[in-house]
C-alpha cells in the first residue's frame, strides 16, 4: 500500500511524495512513485493529487494499491512562522549591503578628494608668491558641482628620443642645430 510523505524546505516550499514500500532480496526500501513540489501558501494551481494524475499512477504502477481517500486526508503540519518570510528577510539583507558598499564608496571618495586637496594646496605652496590659502578661496569660486578631472596622456611620449628629453622643443621654440666642435671654440672665444 502506497503512503503519503510530506516535506518541506528552508524556503518553505512543499514536497509531496507518493511512496511504495518494496522488499527485494530481503532488504525493505521506499519508492518514490510521485513527487509534487509546489511554493508556500498557494491558493490558485492544481492539487497533488488530481483526477488526471491519479489515472497516470495507477496505469503505470498496477501492482500497487492506492487508497486515494486516505492519501488527501493525511495531515500537512503548518509552515513555521519564519519560513513565510524568507523573501522579506533577503530583501532586507540585499538593501542593507548595498547601503554598506554605498557608503564605504562615499567613504574611499571623500578620502581621494581629500588627499587631492592636500597635494594641490603643497603645488601651490611649492610656487613662489602663492599664498596656501588660495586654494580654499579657488575650490569656493568654482561651482559646488564641479570636480576636478585629470587628463589622460594617450601614449605620445614614447618613442620620441631627444625630442622628449629637450624642454626647448616641448614648449614649441624654435629648435637650434647642434654645435660642432668650431663652433664651441668659437664661443669660447668671445666669451674670454
Amino acid at each position: 500500500m502506497a503512503f503519503l510523505r510530506f516535506s518541506r524546505d528552508k524556503r518553505g516550499y512543499e514536497h509531496f511524495y507518493l511512496v511504495e514500500p518494496t522488499t527485494r532480496r530481503g532488504k525493505s526500501r521506499n519508492r518514490i512513485l510521485y513527487w509534487f513540489r509546489t511554493p508556500p501558501g498557494v491558493k490558485v494551481g492544481r492539487l497533488p493529487f488530481d483526477d488526471h494524475v491519479r489515472r497516470a499512477l495507477e496505469a503505470q504502477n498496477p501492482r500497487a494499491s492506492f487508497d486515494w481517500k486516505k492519501l488527501l486526508e493525511t495531515p500537512i503540519p503548518p509552515p513555521a512562522p519564519d519560513v513565510e518570510h524568507w523573501r522579506e528577510r533577503r530583501r532586507a539583507e540585499r538593501a542593507a549591503k548595498q547601503a554598506a558598499a554605498l557608503e564605504a564608496a562615499a567613504e574611499t571618495a571623500a578620502a581621494a578628494e581629500t588627499s587631492e586637496d592636500e597635494q594641490a594646496v603643497e603645488e601651490l605652496a611649492g610656487i613662489e608668491g602663492a599664498q596656501p590659502d588660495a586654494a580654499p578661496a579657488a575650490e569656493a569660486a568654482a561651482p559646488a558641482g564641479a570636480e576636478r578631472r585629470r587628463r589622460r596622456r594617450r601614449g605620445g611620449r614614447r618613442g620620441r628620443g631627444d625630442a622628449a628629453q629637450a624642454p626647448s622643443a616641448a614648449a614649441g621654440a624654435p629648435e637650434e642645430p647642434p654645435l660642432t666642435a668650431k663652433a664651441e671654440s668659437a664661443n669660447e672665444s668671445d666669451g674670454e
